[in-house]
Order: structure tokens, then sequence, then C-alpha cells
């Protein structure tokens, strides 16, 4: 009976405990929320400061060296190639053949097809011609002359680009092969014997003397002009970048700069490239986690006496970590941050 008693007494205590701790002004439940531990233990608290704001964005990055890819003027069969990947060339070196068979063929067609238009045109003219110098009616002779004049002025209007097709073929002819345009290592090349399409590159060569780093992903001049900074991490250090407008000819693909100083860095190493954009000094700011919403707008929990109350507050603008406090809160105040 005395254990029931004891037992009895304990659950009234717990009660009224539970009953004490409901009451209050509804203004009290509604800004002030009680700190299960002193102030100085709570670990997730920031303070209001004035700090220098901006944005920052981040792009992956590479060392690469200027490369270009080399190919044969038409198509045909690699004969000989004097070159592997890794081979180090210097301006001038004869690099790749290929087999005149097809070039040659090439010209000849196109050569054939001006000669066989040019006659056609001019056994059309005669014919016409020939019909004009006999004895025709006015209807006749008014159709031979339209047909001698439609002749001419289709002749004169295929026979330049025909004439630059057979040009163009012909000057292909003893070009059957490949130089280096610069000093460089072969980065790729094609077996020899492979057979190419004009213009199908047979080799790449890059020059290490002309270093960039490239990101993926194209950044116009005007959009590059909005950050405040642009610059590179390589192997821990930070190193300004310049960005390289003339080789934006890959608009949409990639974009270039160059570096200051490579910090050890080798072609193929992974860089970090970090822009900085809508800089402002002396904003004041907290951690975007101390941020709370809801249908009535902004607010944080300031840390007041050992509780958190709510502040309501009007924000400006957000970065990766910090949210700018327009109003509501001083340098200073101590604020609730959420994990």
């Amino acid at each position: 009976m005395k254990e029931k008693r004891q037992g009895f007494r304990l659950a009234v205590i717990a009660l009224a405990a539970v009953c004490f701790a409901g009451c209050g002004t509804k203004e009290e439940a509604g800004e002030s929320i009680p700190l299960l531990a002193p102030v100085e233990a709570v670990v997730d608290i920031e303070t209001a400061l004035y700090r220098d704001f901006y944005t920052l964005k981040t792009r992956d990055a590479e060392l690469t060296p200027h490369t270009e890819e080399l190919a044969f003027e038409a198509s045909g069969r690699v004969s000989k190639l004097y070159v592997e990947i890794g081979s180090e060339v210097k301006a001038g070196d004869l690099l790749a053949e290929q087999e005149e068979d097809g070039v040659r063929t090439a010209a000849s067609n196109a050569l054939d097809k001006y000669l066989s238009e040019k006659k056609a045109y001019l056994d059309a003219v005669k014919s016409a011609r020939k019909k004009l110098a006999g004895s025709l009616s006015t209807d006749e002779r008014e159709w031979y002359e339209l047909l001698l004049s439609q002749a001419e002025e289709m002749w004169a209007m295929q026979e330049p680009g025909l004439w630059a097709i057979w040009e163009e073929a012909r000057a292909r002819v003893g070009n059957s092969k490949v130089y280096a345009p610069y000093d460089g290592v072969v980065t790729a090349c094609v077996a020899q014997g492979t057979q190419l399409a004009a213009g199908q590159p047979v080799l790449a060569l890059a020059d290490t003397t002309r270093q960039y780093i490239i990101v993926s992903g194209y950044l116009s001049p005007s959009e590059y002009k909005t950050y405040e900074r642009v610059y590179a991490i390589i192997n821990g250090k930070e190193t300004e970048l310049t960005y390289v407008e003339e080789l934006m000819q890959e608009e949409g693909l990639r974009t270039y700069y160059t570096a200051g100083e490579l910090n050890g860095a080798r072609f193929g190493d992974f860089i970090l490239v970090c822009m900085i954009g809508d800089f402002r000094e002396q904003v004041l700011s907290v951690p975007g986690n101390a941020i709370y919403k809801d249908s009535s707008g902004s607010y944080v929990y300031l840390i007041q006496d050992g509780t958190r109350v709510r502040r309501n507050v009007t924000i400006g603008r957000k970065n990766n970590i910090y949210t700018e406090i327009v109003e509501g809160l001083e340098e200073g105040d101590r604020i609730y941050v959420k994990n």
C-alpha cells in the first residue's frame, strides 16, 4: 500500500509539472522557446556581423596545351606516318603522307565535268545558230533565239563554279603531305594505312609553350566582366587568371584562361576556377541556415537571457554561406543557427 501511495504522489507531481509548463500568455508561448541547456553551452550560435559580401561560383578546369588537329585536304589512304603518340617534332617536319591516287582522280573528274558541260553548251549554241541561219517562220525564229539566249545565260552562271571546283582539285595534287606548323608533341594520330575523308584529322599536335586553363562551358566576354575577380586554385595556391577572348572560336563549348603562376601544375591536372561577383563591402549578414520562413515572412531566433526569441527580419541578397540582413538585427546580436 505504501508503495502505491508513493507512486501516486510521483504521478501527481509529474502532472503538475506538465500543467505549469503549459501555462503562460499566448505571446510568451509564441515568442520564447526555452533552451534545454545554458546559453554558454550551446554551440550552434552565431553573431550578426558586418562582412564583405559576395557570391562565389566555381568551375572545374584542366591545364591543357594549345592543340591543333592536322588533316589532308582530300580523301585518301595514309601511305606513310612518320610519328607516333608522344613524338616531339620541330616546325616544318614531315609528319604524314597520303596516296595521290584519290587526289589525282578527283582533279581529273573535276576537269572532265567542266569540259563536258562546256561541250554541251557549245553544241546547243552551234545548233541554235545553225537553225537561225536557215529559212524560219517568225515563231520558229523567236523560239531558237530564246533557246540561244537561255543557253548563254545558263553557261554564264555555271562556268565560274565549275572552273573553281577544278582549280581547287588541281591545287591539291602534290599537297598530300602534312607538316608540323610549330614545335610540339604529337598527342593523337591514326594508324598508317587508314582511309580518311577530306578534312578528317590524321593527327593532333600540342604546342607545349602555349598553356591554357580550359573550363568546360562557355563564359561570354560580357558575363566575364561582371565578376569582381576570377582566379584559380592550383596545388593549394591562388593564382590570378586572364580571360583569353581571342580563343573563343568554340563558343558554347569551352572557356580559355592563362595563369600568372602554374605552381608546378602539369598537363591534365585538375584545377578549380573561382569567380567572385556581386561584391559589396561590409554588409550586415548572418549564416543562411539561421533564417526561418513562414507565411508572415522571414525571422531568426535571437538569443536573449538564455532563451531563443523570435525576431522578424527583412533579408536582402544571399550568397553561398551568408544572407544579408536589411532590418531587424544589429551588429553583435547573437542568433540561433540550425544544423
